[in-house]
């Protein structure tokens, strides 16, 4: 993508997000409304887009004069709020307001001519990973919002997690962050929130609108159930999950015996060279019963030169496997392992980090998440 574009994008994408702050809720009233909310929101964003560490030490740049043109320019804000003012304002407003900011991007690159053509693998399809990520963790500071877990003899564990989805592609390390499902407890729910909850509630919202970029959803070994499964077809995408023989026996039992394809490659990487060892197995059921989800099985084990196995993992999907797909198929399938939770979520608290204090007090109602 040409320089120019690539300027003329990035404007676009940050009118957008200016436009979706513009729309926040104001609970202001009268006349002292000396920043508005689209200031408010994008000093708030510049702080991460400038990479700083702390709202304090983004604050002390801008009014050294560093930065500040980056500021004006980028963000069109010539004096950036205090962060205290910063969270006041924009802890009301629930971060579902800011997802049209990740559709228009996703728009935005469809209508660019390539904009998404580095993203789409296995015949024109688009690869979305979902991983659950944490960002923050406490044994002290928590919320009415935190999830809680008891670790041995250490007490109980304060956490907040979401689910991350991005669009991915094995190649490259280029990623688009999505709308995230935050992982908080649910009203009228007796057991906590999970991932697979989130997964559900994000493929309910945003699945159909995805399904136009014919979705593959790829998981870790949690999602590869029935029900997750299910919805991932219902909502009109497919499914690349990884898929443990310890939680799958049944699938196990169906290899015994079974006369399985075998496919090796010799793959070089730099003097070094490498078997990739692949074996598939079609029309498996993926749990006991007479409504069983059948799926395709396929596996990709990586031996070295002295014969030792580096790298073995198996899948599940429901789409065709076959000899001259199934090294792609696997490509995929490890595609989410380039961002493994850590895409969309800042930097987890650790209590006692120098310059990165906690950065949200979790008497905020909507602001940790934002």
């Amino acid at each position: 993508m040409r320089f120019v574009a690539c300027v003329g994008l990035l404007d676009s994408l940050l009118g957008s997000l200016r436009g979706c702050l513009d729309r926040f809720p104001d609970k202001r009233r009268g006349m002292n409304t000396t920043f508005g909310m689209g200031d408010i929101g994008m000093a708030a964003f510049s702080v991460f887009f400038m990479q700083s560490p702390s709202f304090l030490a983004h604050q002390r740049r801008f009014e050294q004069g560093h930065g500040r043109s980056n500021c004006a320019s980028l963000f069109g804000i010539a004096k950036t709020p205090c962060d205290n003012h910063i969270r006041d304002m924009l802890d009301p407003a629930s971060p579902v307001l800011l997802h049209p900011v990740f559709a228009e991007t996703v728009d935005q690159l469809r209508r660019l001519d390539g904009g998404l053509e580095v993203f789409r693998r296995l015949d024109g399809r688009m690869l979305i990973a979902l991983d659950g990520s944490e960002y923050h963790c406490s044994r002290k500071i928590h919320c009415q919002h935190c999830l809680t877990r008891v670790r041995g003899k250490g007490g109980t564990e304060y956490y907040h997690a979401m689910l991350a989805a991005t669009l991915v592609a094995p190649g490259h390390d280029k990623v688009i962050p999505l709308e995230p499902e935050f992982i908080v407890p649910q009203d009228g729910a007796e057991k906590q929130d999970c991932e697979n909850m989130a997964a559900k509630r994000w493929l309910a919202t945003h699945g159909q609108r995805y399904a136009a970029l014919d979705a593959v959803y790829l998981g870790d070994d949690l999602f590869s159930r029935q029900p997750l499964c299910q919805a991932v077809l219902d909502a009109g995408g497919h499914f690349i999950f990884v898929c443990k023989p310890s939680s799958h026996p049944l699938i196990q039992q169906y290899l015994i015996g079974a006369e399985v394809p075998v496919l090796e490659q010799t793959v070089k990487r730099g003097k070094q060279r490498f078997v990739h060892r692949y074996r598939w197995l079609h029309d498996v059921p993926l749990r006991d019963g007479r409504d069983a989800l059948t799926v395709n099985w396929f596996e990709i084990e990586i031996i070295n030169a002295r014969g030792e196995t580096t790298y073995r993992n198996s899948f599940v999907t429901d789409l065709a496997v076959g000899a001259d797909n199934v090294v792609e198929l696997a490509a995929c399938g490890r595609a989410r392992c380039r961002v493994d939770g850590g895409v969309a979520a800042p930097i987890p608290h650790r209590p006692g980090r120098a310059g990165f204090p906690h950065p949200v007090l979790h008497d905020r109602v909507s602001l940790t998440a934002a």
